[in-house]
């Protein structure tokens, strides 16, 4: 009998903890409704705006698509591709559509077409030339192309094209070569006035090693858009980088900044003729400016191999 009163407040206690639970809970599910500031600021995919990516492709009969396109602008591409949209968004990506299409009659069977539009040329060759995968074999019908077990890649004008496919499959490589040749002949490009790549001297280039590097080029936060190409000179393997900048001077500062750069980290100078040479962790780096171009030599374990290849270099610059 003494126990009643102590029963009775617990139950009150209860009751009050059982209504403020109650009250919390209605509160989230009526949050839920609410405009939110945070809520508008998270990028949204473009997916319901976008045109059919079936209007930019032709997609043989043998497949269907299995996703509706997707279209993403600079705001919303990590939404796609997480940890990598700055890599294309520093080479001056625009947009990017993309789309599933499976095997007619077989739906584990799927491939997915990725179209990804640069604002130039050079920035659809910059993330199709630095993202080259290991044991890549070129297509015979186009020269900015490569196929892997599961996947074909290209660089065409301002566009660079990723197609892959769920797992190797003779049929899906059939179809991604198709929808590739397809591409390029409905979009014709004209040939670039001044490229840089057509610099870099014949003798001792690697073939396929050419990739242009869109920002922080070797370390150095001021150095852009710079092509490279791997060489093999009297049994050394080095890199050459080739860089038109917009006026002479340009290229001079840059040279100097460069310069000043890798002696800032260590390097000893090692200055040869009309050009400037540095030894740094066991490596020579060569660096000169001739006109608008900037060009150099970058790691290589061999001084007289490094001073060969850049005189090839600048040869060839003032043809």
């Amino acid at each position: 009998m003494g126990n009643h009163p102590a029963n009775k407040q617990e139950t009150l206690t209860s009751w009050a903890i059982l209504a403020l639970l109650s009250a919390i809970g209605a509160g989230i599910f009526l949050a839920q409704f609410r405009d939110n500031p945070v809520n508008r600021s998270i990028p949204i995919p473009k997916a319901a705006q976008s045109q059919s990516l079936t209007a930019m492709i032709s997609v043989p009969d043998t497949l269907i698509p299995m996703t509706a396109s997707e279209q993403f602008d600079p705001a919303s591409l990590s939404d796609k591709i997480d940890g990598k949209a700055e890599l294309y968004l520093s080479a001056g990506f625009r947009q990017l559509q993309c789309q599933r299409f499976s095997e007619k009659g077989n739906p584990a069977s799927w491939l997915e077409v990725f179209v990804f539009e640069m604002q130039t040329p050079s920035g659809a060759f910059s993330v199709f030339s630095t993202q080259r995968r290991d044991g890549a074999q070129p297509l015979d019908f186009a020269p900015l192309s490569y196929l892997t077990a599961n996947a074909v890649y290209l660089s065409h004008g301002a566009y660079y094209l990723e197609i892959i496919a769920a797992s190797p499959s003779e049929k899906l490589s059939e179809a991604m070569r198709a929808i590739l040749g397809n591409f390029i002949k409905a979009h014709p490009v004209k040939k670039a006035a001044s490229d840089e790549s057509a610099l870099f001297p014949k003798t001792g280039l690697i073939e396929g090693s050419m990739t242009l590097m869109a920002a922080d080029v070797f370390g150095y936060d001021a150095l852009n858009k710079v092509f490279t190409a791997k060489y093999k000179i009297d049994n050394v393997e080095m890199l050459a980088f080739l860089s038109r900048r917009s006026t002479p001077d340009e290229a001079q500062q840059l040279a100097a900044g460069y310069y000043r750069f890798l002696m800032n980290f260590g390097g000893k100078a090692a200055d040869i003729k009309d050009a400037k040479m540095v030894e740094i962790m066991d490596n020579y780096d060569v660096i000169f400016s001739k006109g608008n171009m900037l060009a150099g030599v970058h790691e290589s374990p061999n001084k007289d191999a490094a001073q060969k290849l850049a005189a090839m270099l600048a040869e060839e610059i003032q043809k």
